[in-house]
């Protein structure tokens, strides 16, 4: 089984990023985004060997929607506009609170991007969203939990400027 990482990301001023004009970022909209965030968190991990299995949307309603920190603004979709009119979903990021008051601290929860647009910035837009939002909401560290056998997932957290915690 694969190591867990716990990492950190200090803020020191409030994020900005460059709006592109291939990804259009929106928040969770209903029980019709359910389906859509299944597919494309069932499909980002199916090659992964740690476990994570299919879901359905008894798992969503157990992951996010049953948690007392969840809100339809703190999980976000990318939709890919080259893709024509359909503007399919392409990759998702959630902000969880994990902790008690007075010591909640910001965390990513589920990062995922299909296959297909990895090493695109789509990632990077979803975790800089993130970021800004966590700021404007006074946080000042995030944290996230990732597997070391993700790779990939790891290089793009560095880069971000994510530390071991």
């Amino acid at each position: 089984m694969a190591n867990v990482t716990n990492l950190r990301l200090e803020l020191q001023t409030r994020p900005e990023f460059v709006m592109r004009t291939d990804i259009a970022l929106r928040h969770y909209t209903g029980p019709d985004d359910i389906a859509t965030w299944l597919a494309v968190r069932n499909r980002a991990f199916a090659r992964e060997k740690l476990g994570v299995g299919q879901w359905d949307a008894g798992d969503f309603e157990r992951e996010f929607l049953a948690k007392p920190w969840w809100s339809p603004q703190r999980m976000w979709l990318a939709q890919s506009r080259l893709a024509g009119d359909d503007w399919p979903v392409v990759g998702s990021v959630t902000w969880a609170d994990r902790g008690r008051p007075p010591e909640v601290k910001a965390a990513v929860h589920w990062l995922a991007v299909l296959p297909g647009y990895r090493r695109r910035g789509v990632g990077r837009l979803l975790l800089e969203t993130l970021h800004q939002a966590c700021w404007d909401a006074g946080y000042r560290e995030i944290f996230l939990e990732t597997h070391t056998a993700w790779a990939g997932a790891g290089r793009l957290y560095a880069a971000l400027g994510y530390q071991p915690v």
